[in-house]
């Protein structure tokens, strides 16, 4: 198809360009405003939310949360970073300071005090999240252990383990960023003894009603968070409980505001709070792969960002087609045993989401290859760009088809679009491929234009059929 041709592909993504910049500072005159907005993403697009067989690929619905929780993943980072509450409770302060210069008065030189912006703040206010993923690391360790002894001694339906394998989203995050590291996390479990872990389905229809999809937050269901605090001892949000523990005297916050320091004393408060930052900042070096897990992620946390697909009008047709694209891309594995593979943005979200339920994927991906597959994100640069490489060669080889995709809006709208004209031409229906080219730009145009609205907080378009 011509679109695809490189010079098309520029005006296309130039074009979309500009007119992403243009709806920042002046909404367009296309649209009425106020109630009546599209909802994105629509909530068909999370039907399909039941256990999978471990016979089966991940389904587009699973897919779909897991952007879902990429982006509530990404607001709780910059949460953590910009927050000035957890600024005083780790003792994050503004160093400004003060020079003085050379100042003529019209008779002699005096010494005039100027004040410099401290431009290290910036940097310091960074080190909150390492911190932060510390004590939540800390908190993995005590949850995971629940829910192995909750699997153990009490059915799988009772109330109190689906409590527990809602987890709080810091915990949600470490377990997520390790289940990426699948043989890490094997031998993990295995060492542990946490044998009944490892058989968990991913919770994707419970961690998707605990999203808003608005404000990209994550909230547990009031009787979880009782439950988690009352029996399991665990605070259902982080963020909130340190806030507090820096707004009040004790202990808790002076081992907040001494985490950074070399020399610690140690403190024997009982305070549960107390106990899991005592923990974090003794078992600093422990927990060090679990963060370092975490902070790998972020990279693709925040590419996946940047893409913004779950808001894409066409994100239902770019799942389904990664997903054809990832059986396609574990078959290489087959074909061509002793080659080094690496995945596409998009083959990647997939394969991530197949990991995060265990056990299904090592038996999926045992079947499917005749070996297990592991997926290691501690590679180099170097390594990475060959595997690209090698992928993207054998992949056009076999298939005859493209490897890298775009993955901008208006590449995949039209993807979709045309898949749908074939559809409708088969089924004895053509219409014009101007109305189809008309039809493509006004969706893409309202979505832009609906998710600028929204980052922004003016009020939102309301789609016209005009």
């Amino acid at each position: 198809m011509a679109h695809v041709s490189p010079s098309n592909l520029l005006s296309l993504h130039n074009k979309s360009y500009l007119q992403t910049s243009g709806l920042r500072y002046t909404p367009s005159e296309r649209y009425s405003y106020g109630s009546g907005a599209k909802v994105v993403p629509d909530p068909s697009l999370f039907n399909d939310l039941k256990n999978q067989s471990p016979n089966a690929l991940p389904t587009i619905s699973e897919c779909a949360v897991h952007l879902e929780m990429l982006e509530v993943f990404h607001t709780l980072r910059q949460n953590v970073i910009h927050s000035p509450e957890l600024d005083v409770a780790f003792n994050i302060q503004q160093k400004p300071r003060t020079v003085y210069r050379k100042k003529w008065d019209g008779a002699k030189y005096v010494a005039e005090p100027k004040t410099l912006k401290d431009t290290g703040f910036g940097d310091r206010r960074k080190t909150k999240w390492t911190h932060f993923l510390s004590i939540a690391a800390v908190r993995f360790h005590d949850w995971i252990e629940l829910v192995e002894k909750y699997s153990k001694e009490r059915k799988l339906g009772t109330p109190q383990l689906r409590y527990l394998l809602l987890p709080p989203l810091d915990v949600l995050m470490i377990w997520h960023a390790f289940l990426l590291n699948c043989d890490d996390f094997k031998e993990y479990c295995e060492r542990k003894e946490l044998r009944l872990v490892q058989k968990i389905a991913f919770p994707w229809a419970d961690i998707h009603n605990a999203i808003n999809s608005d404000t990209w937050t994550y909230t547990l269901p009031p009787e979880h968070a009782d439950w988690l605090r009352d029996t399991a001892k665990i605070d259902a949000n982080l963020v909130d409980a340190l806030s507090a523990a820096g707004q009040r005297q004790g202990a808790a916050k002076q081992i907040l505001a001494a985490f950074r320091k070399e020399i610690f004393k140690k403190n024997e408060d009982p305070d549960p709070l107390t106990r899991t930052i005592h923990t974090a900042r003794e078992n600093k070096s422990h927990n060090h792969p679990l963060v370092q897990n975490v902070e790998r992620q972020c990279i693709f946390v925040d590419k996946m960002h940047a893409h913004r697909l779950i808001r894409s009008p066409a994100v239902e047709g770019t799942m389904r087609r990664a997903i054809d694209r990832y059986d396609k891309f574990l078959h290489l594995f087959r074909f061509y045993p002793n080659i080094f593979l690496v995945p596409t943005l998009d083959v990647d979200l997939v394969w991530h989401t197949h990991q995060c339920s265990a056990e299904h994927y090592r038996h999926f991906v045992t079947e499917r290859v005749g070996r297990f597959i592991n997926h290691d994100d501690k590679i180099g640069r170097k390594t990475l760009n060959d595997g690209f490489t090698s992928a993207e060669e054998w992949y056009r080889l076999r298939y005859g088809e493209r490897y890298q995709v775009c993955l901008c809006w208006s590449c995949e709208a039209i993807l979709s679009a045309v898949e749908k004209l074939d559809e409708d031409i088969l089924d004895g229906n053509e219409p014009p491929v101007s109305d189809l080219a008309h039809q493509v730009e006004r969706e893409v145009h309202y979505y832009r234009e609906l998710e600028v609205a929204r980052r922004l907080d003016r009020k939102l378009p309301v789609w016209s059929h005009k």
